[in-house]
C-alpha cells in the first residue's frame, strides 16, 4: 500500500512538471517534430512563427560603389629658391614676396581640377619639398588661391590623380649691349615635376622662361613680368598634363 502511494505521489509530480512545456525532440537525421503535452497554448506551426528579427522584412539597398570620375583631379605645390627675386635699378622685391605673386598669377591661368586647399594641405609637407624640390627650397603657401571648401563632409571627396610640383629656382634681369643700344630680358629657371598617384614621379623637366622688356622702367617691367611670365609657365603645365588619363 505504501509502495502505491509512492508511485502515484511520484506520477503526480511528473505531470506538474510537463504541464507547461513542450519538448523538441531531436532525432539523428537532424529533423525535429514538436510534441504537445496538452498545455492551453495558442497552437502554431513553427513555419508560422515570427522570429524575433526577420530578414524578409527588410528592403533590399542598393550596393554602394565607389568608382573615380573621369575629371583629373591635381595637387599643386610651389617652392621658391631665395635666387627668385626681382631686382632692376635698386627696385627690389624679396623673394618670398616675389614667388608668391608668381604663384597666385600662374595658378589663374591653370584651368585644371586642383583639390580643395583643406585635401591639398596633405601635400605641403617638408616630406614633399624633401623628396621632389632642391636643397634649401621653401614652400610657397597655395592655400588661398585654392578653393575653400566650406562642407566638411566633401573636404576629402576628391581622389588626387596627380600632383605637380613647381620649384622657382632663379630669376634674373639680363642687360645686353648693342654697340649704341641696350637690351633688357627677364629670365627665369624653373623645375616642373609629375606624379601620379599609382606610378610614381613620371615627368622632370627644367624650364627656361625668357622675356624681353622695355627699357629701364621697373615698375612697368615688374608688371609685364607678372602678367606674362606666369601665363607663359601656364602654357607649358598645361602641355605637360594634356592627355593623361586617371
Amino acid at each position: 500500500m505504501r509502495l502505491f502511494l509512492i508511485l502515484f505521489i511520484f506520477a503526480n509530480l511528473l505531470q506538474a512538471e510537463f504541464s507547461q512545456k513542450q519538448i523538441i525532440k531531436m532525432e539523428k537525421e537532424e529533423s525535429f517534430e514538436l510534441i504537445d503535452l496538452n498545455q492551453d497554448t495558442t497552437k502554431q506551426h513553427i513555419d508560422e512563427q515570427k522570429a524575433v528579427f526577420d530578414s524578409s522584412t527588410l528592403k533590399p539597398k542598393k550596393e554602394l560603389q565607389v568608382s573615380r570620375d573621369k575629371v583629373l583631379d591635381y595637387g599643386i605645390v610651389f617652392s621658391f629658391n631665395e635666387k627668385f627675386h626681382y631686382f632692376l635699378n635698386n627696385h627690389k622685391v624679396n623673394a618670398r614676396d616675389f614667388s608668391r605673386t608668381f604663384t597666385q598669377k600662374t595658378l589663374r591661368n591653370l584651368k585644371l581640377n586642383f583639390l580643395n586647399s583643406t585635401a591639398n594641405g596633405i601635400y605641403q609637407s617638408q616630406k614633399t619639398l624633401q623628396d621632389f624640390s632642391p636643397k634649401n627650397a621653401k614652400l610657397v603657401n597655395v592655400a588661398p588661391f585654392l578653393k575653400q571648401e566650406k562642407d566638411k563632409n566633401k573636404l576629402y571627396t576628391q581622389f588626387m590623380d596627380y600632383l605637380i610640383v613647381i620649384n622657382l629656382n632663379e630669376f634674373y634681369i639680363e642687360l645686353t649691349n648693342y654697340f649704341i643700344t641696350q637690351s633688357v630680358s627677364a629670365h627665369a629657371n624653373i623645375n616642373f615635376k609629375l606624379i601620379s598617384s599609382s606610378k610614381g614621379l613620371i615627368k622632370s623637366k627644367n624650364i627656361h622662361l625668357k622675356l624681353a622688356l622695355k627699357d629701364h622702367n621697373t615698375r612697368e617691367n615688374l608688371q609685364a613680368i607678372l602678367n606674362e611670365m606666369p601665363q607663359m609657365l601656364a602654357e607649358v603645365v598645361k602641355k605637360e598634363t594634356k592627355g593623361l588619363k586617371p
